[in-house]
């Protein structure tokens, strides 16, 4: 969760009004974090209440599902109960003390869901929820206030953005569309924003368009392009600005530790200090104003299920 001293810092970010400078003789640097209990070529991760969430589906070539949550002042991981389904290529995201799962893959199949599961922090189970209007994988979701938006995937509808109420458990589709159809992009809040970096475009494509979409005007406006296209980064807001870490491209097909940072007034991206090793697919989340970067495949392509990796690693500016 952003804190509230550095929400100035990141609207100035998003508005290209404000120049970011580190101490002087002070290098941000990644470091270990404590690895978790299964390796996994591809996850979904959020954060909340000051904690990670790790969580993984089924996929059908030998990986479990598992749950587990992290937090990282303790820096040590404890299992939850799993979801309940066999799911891939699913979205997850938190807040209001809940997380939601939506959409995907049932696992061993090329079948897409619109079936959606929610997770309850204080009660520690699983509830399934109102499915989506459409089925969804590969997509991106975050949670703004009491309301979860669903954006781009594979499946139905993908231009369209969906949003569910966490209160009255009710789905809508917004009017509008997204500017582009993508999946398996970067996604992250920055208040009434949510941002979208990278991913994959309706031609198979590597994007390097950054988007924002506003909740409470539901427009759509642009940042400066990325250097490179990438697909299925990491992507998290600090005080220093958006950051954008990992993923791959495909022309040619590789897998990248590129970390790249947009915090100056020119509007240009700036590469800084890489992961210390490639990955895409990864679970990733911000907390305490640090970005936390788990699990992913090192390998692209057909490889990637047998690349996966358990490592932890922490950004901090």
């Amino acid at each position: 969760m952003v804190k509230r001293h550095m929400r100035f810092l990141i609207s100035a970010v998003l508005a290209f009004g404000f120049v970011f400078a580190s101490a002087p003789g002070l290098k941000a640097e990644w470091r270990r974090g404590d690895s978790f209990s299964q390796a996994v070529p591809e996850s979904g991760a959020t954060a909340l209440n000051g904690a990670v969430y790790l969580l993984s589906g089924s996929s059908g070539t030998g990986f479990k599902r598992f749950f587990e949550a992290n937090n990282v002042v303790e820096d040590g991981w404890r299992p939850l109960t799993p979801i309940p389904v066999d799911r891939t290529q699913f979205s997850v995201a938190a807040g209001s003390g809940q997380i939601v799962v939506t959409g995907g893959r049932v696992a061993g199949t090329s079948e897409s869901t619109n079936s959606s599961w929610m997770f309850s922090s204080a009660k520690s189970y699983w509830t399934q929820i109102t499915p989506m209007p459409g089925r969804r994988y590969e997509h991106m979701s975050a949670i703004v206030g009491n309301f979860l938006y669903v954006f781009g995937g594979a499946g139905d509808e993908t231009d369209k953005i969906y949003r569910y109420n966490l209160g009255s458990g009710e789905w809508s589709i917004l009017p509008g569309t997204m500017p582009v159809a993508l999946s398996q992009a970067g996604i992250t809040v920055a208040d009434n924003d949510i941002i979208i970096a990278g991913g994959m475009t309706s031609t198979g494509q590597a994007s390097r368009e950054v988007h924002v979409f506003n909740v409470q005007s539901l427009d759509w406006r642009r940042l400066p392009s990325l250097p490179l296209g990438l697909i299925a980064p990491a992507l998290g807001v600090l005080s220093d600005g958006v950051h954008v870490v990992g993923g791959y491209s495909n022309e040619p097909l590789k897998t990248h530790s590129r970390h790249y940072l947009l915090a100056t007034k020119a509007r240009k991206w700036q590469n800084i200090e890489p992961l210390p090793e490639a990955r895409h697919h990864a679970g990733y989340a911000v907390v305490d104003d640090q970005l936390i970067v788990m699990g992913g495949a090192v390998g692209s392509g057909f490889f990637a299920p047998f690349t996966a990796t358990d490592t932890v690693y922490i950004f901090k500016p």
